[in-house]
């Protein structure tokens, strides 16, 4: 089971991406090379941490069943 530190990198990893998302696709950033490193930044560091977070639950999960 996650615990609330993991739940909250996930929540927080999912906003994130939602924001990399909502940037890439609007108009507030008007630089083009700007908008594609915050946007790539924001992608990269939110796909990481869901990425983490479902990795590490799983492998409690893991441990649980073995014990």
């Amino acid at each position: 089971m996650a615990t609330k530190s993991s739940k909250f990198n996930l929540w927080l990893s999912i906003i994130v991406t939602l924001v990399g998302c909502v940037l890439a696709c609007s108009s507030i950033i008007p630089n083009d090379y700007l908008k594609l490193v915050i946007v790539l930044v924001a992608l990269g560091f939110g796909l990481f941490g869901i990425m983490k977070s479902l990795s590490n639950t799983v492998s409690a999960e893991e441990e649980n069943t073995v014990k």
